[in-house]
C-alpha cells in the first residue's frame, strides 16, 4: 500500500522546525510521525543570508529527522514569510458581453488575470490570493456567479505576493539540502489552518504571529484572507535593546530574560558571564529591566494596533485578536492588549490531531503545524482527483462489459430468428 506521507518545513529567523505526517484511512484521518527543530543559521528575519550554511544545517536536520522515522523526505511544503511580501485588494469590473449571457468558471478565471495585469509586477510572484463579494451587474453580493446571468462582472481581489527572486533562493538552497519544493505556502495563511476555527474566519479575527524576526498580522473575514502586512520586528528586538543599554552579550541577555520571569519588579538579578574570556558579573534592578522590555512591548503593540487600523477591518473582528509565535507568552503583550483593546484575546493554542507532541502544541510551532496541514490537505486533494479519475475509469469499464453483454444478446436473439428458417429451408428439401 502506498504511504501518503507530506513534509511542512517552516523557514523562521531563529529556528527552522521540519514535520513529518501522513494522510491515511483513505484521507479520513492525519497524524503527525515527527519533527525536528533546528537552528536558522544563515538566516536573519525570515530572508536568507548564507544559502550554504543554511542547506547544511537543513540538511542534516533532514537525514535526523529521517533516520529517526526510517522514511526517505524527498520533497516539502514551504512556509514563507517576510518584510518584502506585498498584499493588495483590487476590485475589478469585468464585461462579459454587449448582451446577458450565464457565468461561467472560465470568467471567474479572467477576472482573476486581469487583476494581475493590473497589480502584479514582471518581477513578482502570487503566492496567495483570495476572490469575493461577486456582483453580476447591479446585484447584490453573493458568494458564488457561476450559473447567473448578466454582462458585467464586478469583484474583489486579494493578493500576496513576492519577489520571484526570493522564489528562486529558496528552491536553490532547498534543493542543495535535496529537497525539492513542492509547494510555497504564505505563513499567516498556513498558521490559520493550525489555530483558528470556522467561526473565527467567518466572524472576523486578526491572527497576529510574533516571531524572533518578523511580526505577522493576517486578518481573515467571511472564511477569507482579506488583509495581511509583515513587520520587521520581533523577539530579537528584546535582546538587542539590552544589549545596547546594558552593554551585555547575547549570552547574558539571554540569561538575564530566564532569570527576570520569575523575578517580583522589587527585586534585584545578578548575572554572571563570559566577556571575551573573562569572568563578568553585573547586578541589575528589576524594574530598570522591565523599563526597557516595555518599552520595545509598547513598540510593537503600536504597530499592530496602526496595522489593524490601516487594514480598514478594526469594526469587523467579532472574534478578535488571536495571538501566534515565540515571545507572545514573554514580555507582556497579551496582558497589555487587553487592557488597550475591547477586542477577546487570546493566544492560539495548536489543534489536536493524532501524534501532536507538547513541543508541537507551543504557539511557537503553530506556522509549522500549518504549513504541514496544508501540505496533507494538499495530499488530500491529489488523493480525491485520483478516486474520481478511478471512478471514470470504473464506469468507462463496467460501460464496456455491459456493451458486450448487449452484444452478444442481441448476436444470440439474431441467431433465434435465423435459425427457423434456415430449419424449414433445410425441412423443405425432403416434402
Amino acid at each position: 500500500m502506498i504511504r501518503r506521507i507530506r513534509t511542512g518545513i517552516d523557514i523562521g529567523s531563529s529556528k527552522t522546525t521540519i514535520i513529518v505526517g501522513e494522510l491515511y484511512d483513505s484521507g479520513k484521518n492525519i497524524k503527525v510521525l515527527g519533527q525536528t527543530i533546528i537552528p536558522s543559521n544563515g538566516i536573519k528575519k525570515g530572508e536568507i543570508i548564507d544559502g550554504e550554511l543554511f542547506s547544511r544545517t537543513l540538511r542534516l536536520g533532514k537525514e535526523r529527522l529521517e533516520n529517526k522515522l526510517g522514511i526517505v523526505i524527498k520533497k516539502a511544503t514551504i512556509g514563507i514569510s517576510g518584510s518584502d511580501i506585498k498584499s493588495s485588494t483590487t476590485e475589478i469590473e469585468y464585461k462579459l458581453s454587449d448582451e446577458d449571457i450565464e457565468v461561467t468558471e472560465d470568467h471567474c478565471d479572467q477576472i482573476f488575470e486581469i487583476s494581475k495585469e493590473k497589480v502584479v509586477k514582471d518581477d513578482e510572484q502570487v503566492i496567495a490570493k483570495e476572490i469575493y463579494n461577486y456582483r453580476v451587474d447591479d446585484s447584490g453580493i453573493m458568494k458564488n456567479p457561476v450559473g447567473k446571468v448578466g454582462n458585467k462582472l464586478k469583484v474583489n481581489v486579494h493578493m500576496i505576493r513576492i519577489p520571484k527572486l526570493k522564489v528562486k533562493k529558496i528552491v536553490e538552497t532547498l534543493n542543495k539540502a535535496k529537497i525539492e519544493v513542492d509547494n510555497l505556502v504564505y505563513n499567516g495563511e498556513a498558521s490559520s489552518k493550525a489555530t483558528l476555527k470556522k467561526i473565527d474566519k467567518m466572524n472576523g479575527v486578526a491572527l497576529v504571529d510574533i516571531g524572533h524576526g518578523l511580526t505577522e498580522i493576517t486578518i481573515f473575514k467571511n472564511n477569507r484572507l482579506i488583509n495581511t502586512n509583515v513587520i520587521p520586528i520581533g523577539g530579537m528586538h528584546y535582546v538587542n535593546d539590552l544589549k545596547y543599554v546594558l552593554e551585555l552579550n547575547c549570552e547574558a541577555v539571554n540569561k538575564l530574560l530566564k532569570e527576570i520571569k520569575n523575578k517580583d519588579i522589587d527585586e534585584n538579578i545578578t548575572i554572571s558571564y563570559l566577556e571575551k574570556g573573562e569572568s563578568m558579573t553585573k547586578i541589575f534592578e528589576v524594574r530598570y529591566l522591565r523599563e526597557i522590555i516595555d518599552a520595545r512591548t509598547d513598540e510593537i503593540i503600536e504597530y499592530i494596533l496602526k496595522s489593524i487600523e490601516a487594514s480598514g477591518y478594526k469594526e469587523y473582528l467579532k472574534n478578535g485578536i488571536v495571538l501566534a509565535g515565540g515571545v507572545v507568552g514573554d514580555y507582556g503583550i497579551l496582558e497589555k492588549l487587553k487592557v488597550l483593546l475591547k477586542y477577546d484575546i487570546r493566544i492560539g493554542t495548536t489543534i489536536n490531531i493524532d501524534g501532536v507532541t507538547t513541543i508541537l502544541k507551543n504557539p511557537a510551532c503553530i506556522t509549522g503545524m500549518g504549513v504541514l496541514l496544508t501540505a496533507l490537505e494538499n495530499e488530500y486533494n491529489d488523493l480525491q482527483k485520483i478516486n474520481v479519475e478511478n471512478k471514470v475509469e470504473e464506469e468507462k469499464e463496467k460501460l464496456k462489459t455491459v456493451n458486450k453483454i448487449e452484444e452478444k444478446e442481441i448476436i444470440k436473439k439474431k441467431n433465434r430468428t435465423k435459425s427457423p428458417s434456415k430449419f424449414k429451408k433445410w425441412l423443405g428439401n425432403f416434402i
